[in-house]
């Protein structure tokens, strides 16, 4: 038996056109899609399911494989070593989004 008491729904209530809360006879159910969110619905793997090393201080889990593509740009060019900029400076530490 639980210590929580029991919740008993007794009415249920919506903003009507005028903006004032009217009584509702149906339930009204609403998600953050409604209010034009991008909700994610797929299935992640909960952290407890993820591997754990064998004993504290050893990390011998097994690597995690990390994807290449992706909606985030890099920061800096891919560039050669000796490379350089119009200005002479060096272009592999130039950052892409300097103003």
């Amino acid at each position: 038996m639980s210590d929580q008491p029991e919740i008993e729904i007794q009415r249920q209530t919506a903003f009507g056109d005028d903006g004032q809360l009217e009584v509702t006879e149906t339930s009204v159910e609403t998600s953050l899609e409604d209010f034009g969110a991008d909700v994610d619905h797929r299935d992640r793997d909960s952290r407890l399911d993820r591997p754990e090393a064998s004993e504290f201080g050893v990390d011998d889990r097994p690597a995690v494989e990390q994807s290449t593509e992706g909606d985030q740009s890099t920061l800096f060019a891919d560039t050669d070593e000796d490379q350089q900029t119009l200005a002479g400076d060096d272009a592999a530490a130039r950052c892409l989004f300097e103003e």
